[in-house]
C-alpha cells in the first residue's frame, strides 16, 4: 500500500470530477489518498507521500495558475516521487490530431517554464456545462465546438472525459512505480 497525493485545479468542476475518480481507483487498489484543491494547497502542511497525481484544466492553452504555484512551491518533493500529470481540454476529445498535438504541446510548455518533468503524462477530455460559464465563454465553446462538428446537448452538459482511459492510466501509472521499486514502502 502507498500513500498517493493528489492535487487538482479546477474552473468547471470537471477536473475536480476527474481527481476524485483518480483518487477513488487508488483508494479501490488498496492504496491510501489525499485529495487537495491546488487552491487550498498553499495553506496545508501535505505530509509525507510516495506519489502523486496532478490534474489541472487548460484553457486558452495554459494550465491554472494555483497549479503552476504549486508545482513551483512542491517541485523538489514531487521530484523526489513518481508523478503523473492529468491535462484536461477539449482538445484531447479532438480526432484530429492536431488538436492533440496542440493540447500536448500545451503542457510540455508549462513542464519548460517550470523546469519540471512529471513521470508520466495523460490528455483527458474535459466537458461543457453552459450553467459553469458567462455568455461570451459559452458563445465561444459552442463556435469552436460547431466548427469541430460537434453540436451542443440541448441540456447544455456534455461530458467528453474518456473514463476507461484515464483509469488505464492510473492503474498503469501504479503498476509501473510499483514494479520500479519507486517511492513504495
Amino acid at each position: 500500500m502507498a500513500h498517493f497525493l493528489v492535487v487538482y485545479a479546477t474552473t468547471e468542476g470537471q477536473t475536480r470530477k476527474i481527481a476524485e475518480r483518480v483518487a477513488a481507483r487508488l483508494k479501490g487498489a488498496g492504496h491510501s489518498v489525499t485529495l487537495v484543491d491546488a487552491k487550498a494547497a498553499a495553506s496545508l502542511e501535505l505530509g509525507s507521500f510516495d506519489a502523486a497525481v496532478l490534474a489541472a484544466s487548460l484553457h486558452v492553452s495554459r494550465h491554472q495558475p494555483e497549479m503552476l504555484d504549486f508545482i513551483r512551491r512542491q517541485r523538489a518533493r514531487l521530484e523526489s516521487v513518481p508523478t503523473a500529470f492529468v491535462s484536461v481540454s477539449l482538445s484531447a476529445s479532438s480526432q484530429k490530431a492536431e488538436d492533440i498535438d496542440n493540447a500536448r504541446e500545451a503542457a510540455e510548455v508549462m513542464f519548460d517554464d517550470l523546469d519540471w518533468e512529471p513521470t508520466r503524462l495523460h490528455l483527458a477530455a474535459g466537458a461543457v456545462r453552459d450553467r459553469q460559464m458567462g455568455f461570451l465563454k459559452r458563445w465561444v465553446i459552442h463556435r469552436i465546438l460547431r466548427q469541430k462538428g460537434v453540436e451542443m446537448d440541448p441540456s447544455g452538459e456534455m461530458e467528453f472525459t474518456d473514463w476507461p482511459a484515464l483509469d488505464a492510466f492510473i492503474d498503469d501509472f501504479v503498476e509501473e512505480t510499483l514494479a520500479a521499486g519507486r517511492g513504495f514502502a
